[in-house]
């Protein structure tokens, strides 16, 4: 059942409202116990029965509380008297028609001493006579500290000449400034000061008085409520109308349940740096952002070593070529290569490289000092911009071993996934064919090469041989030796670009996908921490937006 105040104000809303708002600000690492109490307390007030409202009579030593309360009563509630502190515990008046069911709410105030009443101006209407505020006795200001927080009016019971004291100003007037609206001001004493003319000169000065405390616009009667020639009823009158016309009991309870669920909304908000006209702007700016991310990733792609990764790529295609397409010849140097012990630098070896192995290798390789140092930075500058409340937490996620882990993880996981789709080296139809064409050119050079041979033995031999057979008047056995040796390095040329063009693809899409993969990753990495706290100072803004137009 939602309770609504006299200005249509939704009740429910405001305590659910307070609900989320320090549900978001405990996410962000903030103390919101107040706001808890602040709840419980208000679902307490609203759980008992009945409709009378309690209306505390508040001030310090000599002001006359107790004076006043029997001076609207029209009979001794309270005991007034000479020696202070007079009232060393709250003293209640109340209707007697509703002292059955307002018994369990006093207890709840703090107030046990009740003195009952059958006046019809005030059915609705609780009066407490406070102990003092300022009292000689620690005990006595306890319980008025224990129950204003809990009373749904304050009546402030002026002296005169104390009106201006630093403690009824700093420690109450100004902290319960948000209960203005359910707050009436009482200058007692009347006589003592004066005509009219210094009566107004008062009264104007309170206000201003008040004004700077952040209350403005609430009613000030200036009354004595014991005046020594018994007259001055008039203001005491205007002073009972007003308690009892002015304050709706329904309308005074819910209010003051708002207005403190609008103040513990807006303490957090404060706490959480989401106070002012740029509430809805982020710790750290975009521009920082893109700079930190930036550096990060360049750092991060220099860690696992990404052109590293290309360069492996295009050594494990060409000696793939070279093995499908070099011809005898080719497969004879990387024989007497290996003979030799040079096998680690040919392509045999060549052929063992994985690119992906590499990619992954990269922890042995390199360190992330680089790549959480920027992302450090951005903490950093985030804790800077944070209030007070918020540093703590935020420099708690900078903390570097968690960032190295974090970013190390991360990455691991890039270079998995970017590497999973792209280890198989290409292979090309053109290779083979390659390799069948260097063959015929090796043996077409063998045997331009052995012809030259055999003409030199039978010249040795004086044996008399045919004429060579040229073609355009160039011997046949030179075409072969000449032909061949052009003929294969063009054919090594082709198939080196053609090695060349394929690792270059395959590079491109391995180290695409690992690029990618590194980027995105290190991105969330350093992201995350920040974006869950931005997230939460949003939730906490939007909760305290809600909360406002409920209540």
């Amino acid at each position: 059942m939602r309770s609504r105040t006299g200005s249509g104000r939704d009740l429910g809303g405001c305590l659910e409202g307070l609900e989320r708002v320090a549900e978001a600000a405990e996410r962000l690492g903030l103390d919101a116990e107040a706001a808890t109490q602040t709840l419980a307390e208000a679902r307490t007030r609203l759980g008992f029965p009945g409709t009378a409202f309690v209306c505390a009579l508040a001030g310090g030593t000599g002001a006359g509380k107790s004076s006043l309360l029997n001076a609207l009563a029209g009979q001794e509630v309270s005991r007034p008297g000479a020696t202070r502190p007079v009232t060393a515990e709250p003293v209640a008046w109340v209707p007697a028609d509703a002292a059955a069911e307002l018994g369990p709410l006093l207890r709840w105030v703090g107030v046990d001493k009740v003195v009952s009443h059958h006046d019809p101006r005030f059915t609705d209407l609780c009066l407490l006579d406070l102990p003092d505020y300022d009292s000689v006795d620690a005990a006595h200001r306890a319980t008025v500290d224990q129950v204003l927080p809990r009373v749904d009016a304050v009546c402030w019971v002026l002296d005169p000449e104390k009106y201006n004291d630093r403690v009824l100003h700093e420690d109450y007037l100004q902290p319960l400034a948000h209960h203005a609206d359910r707050a009436v001001f009482v200058v007692n004493r009347r006589d003592v000061i004066g005509d009219d003319r210094q009566v107004a000169a008062l009264t104007a000065d309170l206000r201003r008085t008040l004004a700077a405390d952040g209350i403005s616009g609430r009613p000030v009667f200036v009354v004595s409520a014991d005046p020594p020639d018994g007259g001055g009823r008039g203001e005491l009158e205007q002073l009972r109308a007003w308690l009892s016309e002015r304050l709706q009991a329904k309308a005074v309870v819910t209010e003051r349940l708002a207005a403190d669920c609008r103040q513990r909304a807006v303490e957090l908000a404060r706490r959480a740096g989401l106070d002012g006209q740029d509430a809805g702007r982020p710790l750290v700016g975009d521009d920082a952002r893109r700079e930190a991310r930036r550096r990060a990733v360049a750092a991060a792609r220099s860690a696992v070593d990404v052109e590293g990764v290309r360069r492996a790529c295009r050594r494990r295609t060409l000696a793939e070529a070279r093995a499908a397409g070099a011809g005898p010849w080719g497969r004879l140097l990387a024989a007497v290569a290996r003979v030799r012990g040079a096998g680690e630098h040919g392509p045999a070896s060549a052929r063992s490289i994985d690119p992906a192995a590499y990619a992954r290798a990269w922890r042995g390789r390199s360190s992330l000092s680089r790549t959480v140092n920027p992302v450090h930075d951005l903490l950093r500058r985030a804790a800077t911009a944070a209030p007070p409340a918020l540093r703590a937490e935020v420099m708690g996620l900078a903390r570097p071993d968690r960032l190295e882990e974090r970013l190390t993880e991360a990455i691991d996981g890039a270079v998995a996934r970017g590497t999973v789709d792209h280890t198989r080296p290409p292979r090309s139809w053109l290779w083979p064919f390659v390799g069948v064409l260097q063959t015929l050119v090796t043996v077409a050079f063998v045997a331009g090469l052995l012809w030259y041979l055999t003409l030199y033995l039978a010249g040795r031999a004086q044996a008399d041989l045919p004429d060579l057979p040229t073609v355009y008047d160039v011997p046949v056995p030179l075409i072969l030796v000449v032909g061949g040796l052009l003929v294969g390095w063009l054919l090594s040329r082709l198939l080196s670009a053609s090695a060349r063009r394929a690792g270059r693809r395959w590079a491109d899409r391995l180290t695409g996908n690992l690029d990618g993969a590194v980027a995105a990753e290190v991105e969330s990495a350093m992201s995350e921490p920040l974006a869950e706290l931005e997230a939460a100072r949003s939730e906490l803004l939007v909760a305290l937006s809600d909360l406002r137009a409920s209540c």
